[in-house]
């Protein structure tokens, strides 16, 4: 089949795969593999940062008696592969809110239902597979995922907290 013989709908359908395929990667990391490290580097260096902030946002005195500068410990985590000493704490301390929050989301389908925000923005519903064909009709129980397209390592999650994007700061917006 040629690509030109695509009709429109399958070049839109075609073209939201790749998007959906990274989304779904992100849910079989953090949910599958349970496994922050394995989902850290699938998420925009943005929600990183925005996600350390929060964890630190509070206790900014009690990181700096431990010999922390709470800024240092957020450019730290941007990373793909953060070798922070408190890297280990923050993911004990976080995945197991992640996967209370959305059990079995490494489960869910992406739905049909995309929503462009920017040229390199998009927003991605999961859901529970449905029970019987292809089509899910229940979207009352949803994981959104604000994708954001980069060059260099391809869809990545920019928020999965909320569907508007995330702003860095003290405290962070998610």
């Amino acid at each position: 089949m040629n690509l030109d013989d695509l009709t429109p709908q399958q070049q839109e359908d075609a073209a939201h795969a790749a998007v959906c395929n990274a989304g779904f990667a992100f849910t079989q990391a953090v949910w599958g593999e349970q496994s922050l490290t394995k989902a850290w580097p699938r998420m925009d260096p943005t929600l990183r940062r925005c996600m350390t902030q929060a964890w630190l946002y509070g206790q900014e005195v009690t990181a700096y008696r431990a010999g922390f500068d709470p800024d240092d410990v957020v450019e730290a985590f941007a990373v793909e592969q953060p070798e922070h000493p408190l890297w280990c704490v923050f993911e004990a301390l976080q995945l197991p809110d992640l996967l209370e929050w959305k059990p079995g989301a490494h489960e869910w389908v992406a739905t049909a239902r995309h929503i462009v925000l920017d040229f390199d923005v998009e927003l991605v519903y999961m859901v529970p597979r449905p029970a019987a064909g292809d089509i899910a009709t229940d979207l009352s129980r949803n994981l959104p995922l604000v994708m954001r397209y980069d060059p260099a390592a391809g869809w990545r999650v920019l928020n999965l907290l909320s569907d508007g994007r995330p702003e860095p700061g003290w405290p962070p917006r998610l």
